[in-house]
């Protein structure tokens, strides 16, 4: 499944890109030396990323996603929308809708999704 091709893009605004999990593993040894290692080599990314007056038909296209995904249990294919590299990722929560305060028929969405 890809990701729904809504009415307007991204607001870069929100746009946020982070590794998902932080691998390090790290002991404290008597004298107070740090030691770390790698648990892994694979990082996964994460993104939050916000979309402002979004029209009722946006809406449904992002709640089909949701339900059709259940959430986070299934991936889709997200296109990230600097790079155009095409990632296999989950909702990492619910998306969160709000209603605009200037145009009351429009919707601002949040979501947050991760690397699978």
């Amino acid at each position: 499944m890809d990701f729904p091709t809504l009415s307007r893009g991204i607001d870069l605004n929100s746009f946020t890109e982070e590794p998902a999990v932080d691998p390090t593993l790290r002991s404290e040894s008597e004298n107070g030396k740090v030691i770390s290692r790698a648990r892994f080599t694979r990082i996964p990314l994460k993104w939050g990323f916000g979309y402002r007056y979004l029209l009722a038909a946006d809406k449904t296209l992002l709640d089909a996603l949701q339900t059709t995904v259940n959430v986070g249990a299934a991936s889709f294919n997200w296109t990230h929308p600097i790079t155009s590299t095409i990632y296999e990722v989950r909702l990492l929560a619910p998306i969160t809708y709000t209603v605009e305060a200037t145009k009351h028929s429009e919707y601002s969405a949040m979501l947050e999704i991760g690397e699978v």
